[in-house]
C-alpha cells in the first residue's frame, strides 16, 4: 500500500502540478532515482508486479545444486509422522554436513517454505455410489453414569453416500466391542455396504505390510466373511482418507454429549444415541442436494447387501484352564464351571455383556460379564455334585451367599440344619438338585409355601413340587363327588375256589 501511494503521489506531482524530478524528490524526501524509476513505469506497482520485481530472483548456483536434495527430503517427510519431519534448520545442517553447502541458513529457510507450499496435498471432491462404502472410527466422550463421570468409547460408522450415522457406546475398545458394533450397525442400516474404510487399529490389523496391504486379525476376517464386505485401510496417518467419519466423531461429541448425558446404564445411553441419529437424519440435508439424510438413506437401503440369516458371534476367544475350585480366570476375574471339568482346558467366549464357557464344542457355563477387577462370579448349580460329597460346605459356599439366590433358600437351609443336623445339609442339597428338573422359579415357590406352613422337611417340599407340576394326586382328596362315574360302579368279586377246581379237573393241590 505504501508503494502504491508513493507511485500515485509522484505521478500526480509531476503530471498535474508540473514539478520536476528534483522538486518532487525534495518535497517527498526521497531520492531522484526513486522518482525517476516510478515516472518510467506505465503500470502501477500492484502486489503481483512487486512480487515479480522484488521476490522473483533466480536461485544462486549453490542453492540450485541442493534443490533436488531438499525436494526429495520434503517428499519423504509426507510419509512420516508429523512430529518427526525435517525442519528448515535441520535441512540446512544436513546440507552443510553431508553436501558441503556454502550458502546461508536464512536462504535455505526461504527455499524450504516455498517448496513446502508446492508439495501441499490436493484433496479431490468425491461422490460415493449408493450402497458402496462405509467409514468407521472410534471416538471418546464423557458421560454421567449412575452419578459418576465415566469415559466411554464411541463406535462411529457412517454410510459415505447418504451420510447416515450410527453411534454406539462401549466401556472399552476391545475386539469384542469392535465386532459387536458391526452387528448392531448393519442391523440398524438394514444391510451391508460393499466395502469399509478403516484406520490401522489393532482390533483389525495384526501387521502393516507394504503399501495398503495388511495382515488382518482372524476375527475381523471372519466378520468380513460373514457379512460379505471388504476392508480398505488408510495410509498411515492419513485420517483424511475417511474424512466423513472423522468429522462425525467430533460432531457427535459436540452435539450429542453437550451437556453430558446423565444415565443409569449404557443401554439407556445407546437408546438415546439411536434416537439422536434418527432425529439428525430427519433434520439435516445431504450436501449439494435438497434431500434429507433420511430420504437418501431410504434410497441407499435398496443397494445394500441383505443381512445374513444368523447374527455374527461377536466375541473374543480366550483359552483357560479350570482350577481345583472349578473356576477359570479371565482378566483378573474368576467364573465358575461345573465341577466335573476341573483340570480341563476350556474356551471362554468374551462378549461385551456376558461370558460363555465352552468345552468339547458344548456350552458348559454362562455368566454376566464383570468389568471390575478380582471378582468371583459363581453359579451354585456348578457345585452341587461336589456338595453331595461334602454337604457341610454348603454353609460357607461362595455361590450359596450370592445375592442372585433368593433369601428363602438360606432361611430354609438354616431350619433344616437346626432340626436334622448333618442330615439336613444332605437333604437340602437334594432339594437344590430338583431345580434342574422344575426350574428355580417353581423350587423357590415350593420353599416359600413350606416356609409359610413352618414345615422344613424334604418330603413336604417334594410333595408341594409334585402338586405344582401336576405330577401328583392325593387319594384322600378324591371325594365321592370328584370320583369318576365309571369307578363308582366298579366292584371286585371275591375269589371262588370251586371255579378254580373246575379248571383243574377237580384236582386241588
Amino acid at each position: 500500500m505504501i508503494k502504491m501511494a508513493q507511485f500515485h503521489h509522484i505521478k500526480f506531482l509531476h503530471e498535474v502540478e508540473g514539478l520536476s524530478q528534483r522538486q518532487i524528490a525534495q518535497k517527498l524526501g526521497i531520492s531522484r532515482n526513486t522518482v525517476s524509476k516510478y515516472l518510467k513505469q506505465n503500470e502501477a506497482p500492484t502486489t503481483i508486479h512487486r512480487q515479480k520485481n522484488y521476490h522473483g530472483k533466480e536461485y544462486s548456483d549453490e542453492t540450485k545444486r541442493v534443490l533436488p536434495i531438499i525436494d526429495q527430503w520434503l517428499e519423504d517427510d509426507l510419509k512420516r509422522w508429523g512430529k518427526q519431519r525435517h525442519t528448515a534448520a535441520r535441512i540446512y545442517r544436513r546440507l552443510v554436513d553431508e553436501y558441503d553447502f556454502k550458502g546461508s541458513e536464512s536462504n535455505i529457510r526461504k527455499v524450504v517454505a516455498k517448496r513446502k507450499k508446492k508439495l501441499q496435498e490436493v484433496f479431490i471432491p468425491l461422490d460415493f455410489q449408493l450402497g458402496h462404502q462405509f467409514q468407521f472410527d472410534w471416538g471418546e466422550a464423557d458421560i454421567i453414569l449412575q452419578g459418576r463421570t465415566q469415559r466411554i468409547y464411541l463406535f462411529c460408522m457412517q454410510l459415505s453416500a447418504s451420510r447416515m450415522r450410527f453411534v454406539r457406546a462401549y466401556l472399552h475398545e476391545k475386539q469384542e466391542a469392535f465386532l459387536d458394533g458391526f452387528v448392531h450397525a448393519f442391523e440398524f442400516f438394514g444391510g451391508v455396504p460393499t466395502e469399509g474404510v478403516f484406520d490401522n487399529l489393532k482390533t483389525a490389523v495384526v501387521k502393516i505390510l507394504q503399501g495398503r496391504d495388511r495382515l488382518e486379525q482372524d476375527a475381523f476376517l471372519a466378520l468380513q466373511a460373514h457379512y460379505l464386505f471388504k476392508a480398505e485401510f488408510c495410509n498411515i496417518r492419513s485420517g483424511n482418507e475417511k474424512g466423513r467419519v472423522e468429522g462425525t466423531v467430533g460432531y457427535v461429541r459436540r452435539n450429542a454429549f453437550v451437556p453430558l448425558p446423565d444415565v443409569q446404564s449404557l443401554e439407556e445411553l445407546n437408546a438415546y444415541l439411536l434416537d439422536w441419529c434418527l432425529r439428525e437424519a430427519e433434520e439435516k440435508t445431504v450436501p449439494f442436494t435438497k434431500e434429507t439424510i433420511a430420504q437418501m438413506w431410504a434410497k441407499e437401503k435398496e443397494y445394500l447387501h441383505p443381512l445374513p440369516e444368523k447374527k455374527f458371534e461377536a466375541c473374543r476367544l480366550v483359552s483357560c484352564q479350570v482350577n481345583k475350585t472349578s473356576l477359570i480366570t479371565v482378566e483378573t476375574n474368576q467364573y465358575s464351571v461345573p465341577c466335573s471339568y476341573v483340570g480341563q482346558a476350556v474356551w471362554a467366549k468374551m462378549f461385551v455383556d456376558h461370558v460363555i464357557v465352552v468345552a468339547q464344542n458344548q456350552v458348559i457355563a454362562e455368566h454376566p460379564r464383570s468389568y471390575e477387577r478380582n471378582q468371583m462370579i459363581t453359579n451354585l448349580d456348578h457345585y452341587l455334585e461336589a456338595l453331595l460329597k461334602k454337604p457341610r460346605a454348603i454353609r460357607d459356599a461362595h455361590a450359596f451367599q450370592s445375592s442372585d439366590l433368593p433369601d428363602v433358600f438360606r432361611r430354609f437351609h438354616r431350619k433344616m440344619r437346626e432340626q436334622e443336623g448333618a442330615a439336613g445339609d444332605r437333604k437340602f442339597i437334594r432339594l437344590l438338585l430338583l431345580h434342574r428338573e422344575i426350574g428355580m422359579e417353581k423350587l423357590t415357590q415350593a420353599l416359600r409355601e413350606a416356609e409359610q406352613a413352618q414345615v422344613y422337611r424334604y418330603e413336604v417340599v417334594h410333595e408341594i413340587i409334585q402338586r405344582l407340576t401336576n405330577n401328583y394326586l392325593r387319594v384322600q382328596d378324591l371325594s365321592k363327588e370328584k370320583t369318576p362315574v365309571n369307578l363308582l360302579d366298579y366292584k371286585i368279586q371275591k375269589a371262588n375256589v370251586a371255579q378254580y377246581g373246575q379248571l383243574t379237573g377237580g384236582q386241588m393241590k
